[in-house]
């Protein structure tokens, strides 16, 4: 089996192939589209780690490296509203998607390279199995409650306490 994070990873990859598309020209008629369908796949997949990942986070590399990416996902999400805001393929529209394409690829580099590393090897088998099945049943139900979980302005980190 895997690593528990191998979900994550693989959401990053299809956020930065829809990242790729978005800049290689797509239709003008297409672009609301594409850009809708990048942003949702981006606040979902912000929402499974804010609710999930975060908390073991926050324990194993303490809470101000975690508060870094949480500021990290707040720019994210200010940037994803303003894009919502402006007609897309403007110039604006496309300034902010150039600034938020290179946060989430610097955001996934650092996690990637820095941090589920970091977890896998402080956390132990069972922790692991449990962040797993976490994260599993975590993303089924934030995929059944979109207008929920996507909401722009949505509460950053629900359930995250910092006490803990």
């Amino acid at each position: 089996m895997g690593s528990p994070f191998d979900s994550l990873i693989d959401q990053h990859r299809e956020l930065e192939e829809r990242f790729e598309r978005l800049a290689s020209g797509v239709e003008p008629e297409a672009l609301r589209e594409h850009a809708a369908e990048l942003l949702a796949l981006l606040r979902f997949h912000s929402r499974l780690e804010e609710r999930c990942l975060y908390p073991v986070l926050a324990r194993v590399v303490g809470r101000e490296r975690c508060r870094e990416q949480t500021e990290d996902h707040l720019t994210m999400r200010e940037l994803m509203d303003e894009l919502e805001e402006l007609p897309p393929g403007h110039p604006e529209w496309q300034a902010r998607l150039l600034t938020l394409e290179d946060q989430v690829v610097a955001h996934f580099q650092e996690e990637e390279n820095a941090l589920l590393p970091q977890l896998v090897t402080a956390l132990d088998s069972l922790t692991l199995d449990d962040l797993r099945r976490d994260l599993s049943a975590t993303g089924a139900e934030l995929l059944t409650r979109p207008q929920v979980s996507y909401v722009a302005g949505a509460p950053l980190q629900e359930s995250l306490s910092w006490d803990g």
